[in-house]
């Protein structure tokens, strides 16, 4: 089990449905190892086993933002902190991804639910010095549209010339949805980006990832540049 250091709730707020968004002040010691953007923190409360988040945010920043869907059990705990709590967290762990490593590179981000905390800070560092990349999709999928997170940012996004292609997969579940109907990797094979100089960081459940990289593979992708979050 990884030491784990104080830190406190700064605010929480609802940010889709069953999504809540937490900005935690953490101590120097943690943030300044934060060092590749999506990695994690396992988060802990007094009583309950501890959690795994994905820090939304870009790298160097002196706090973590953290996106947590609500499924009951230890995530509700999460979801249901308070301004000004204390909690325990972890230093960030996990290789992240490689997004320095790869300038010049035409980007493909694919994501399904939550996991759209993985790339936010990806994009996040693109933005910093976007003319650093080539072309930037992000392909992300949900539930239905009341479940598609960071709605106001995706509009900085398209104004930054990256891409972004939206699914979701039941959407007479939410209200009335204009956009792609299905999964991103059918959304993928539609759309039909650039492979060549391309490298594709991928995040979700294992369904998606596979999906999506098969797809990727039939285009001609290389294996080695199909990179998970782990």
């Amino acid at each position: 089990m990884p030491d784990l250091f104080t830190a406190k709730v700064e605010s929480i707020a609802p940010m889709a449905e069953d999504q809540f968004f937490l900005l935690i002040d953490v101590p120097k010691e943690i943030w300044k190892e934060h060092r590749q953007p999506s990695q994690y923190i396992e988060i802990s409360v007094p009583g309950h086993k501890p959690w795994r988040g994905t820090i939304a945010n870009r790298t160097g920043q002196e706090f973590f933002e953290i996106l947590v869907k609500d499924k009951g059990g230890r995530s509700h705990t999460i979801a249901s902190l308070q301004p000004n709590d204390l909690i325990r967290i972890s230093k960030p762990m996990g290789a992240g991804f490689p997004i320095h490593a790869h300038r010049n590179f035409n980007i493909i981000l694919a994501c399904s639910g939550v996991a759209i905390c993985s790339m936010r800070p990806v994009i996040q560092e693109i933005l910093l010095a976007r003319g650093e990349w080539g072309r930037v999709s992000v392909f992300y999928g949900e539930r239905t549209d009341l479940h598609i997170a960071f709605r106001q940012e995706q509009e900085r996004w398209r104004e930054a010339y990256i891409d972004v292609y939206l699914s979701a997969s039941r959407p007479s579940e939410g209200i009335y949805w204009k956009g792609h109907v299905g999964y991103v990797q059918d959304y993928l094979m539609e759309i039909r980006p650039e492979i060549r100089n391309s490298v594709a960081f991928l995040a979700g459940h294992d369904e998606m990832i596979q999906g999506f990289s098969d797809v990727l593979l039939r285009m001609g992708m290389p294996m080695n540049m199909i990179i998970l979050n782990t």
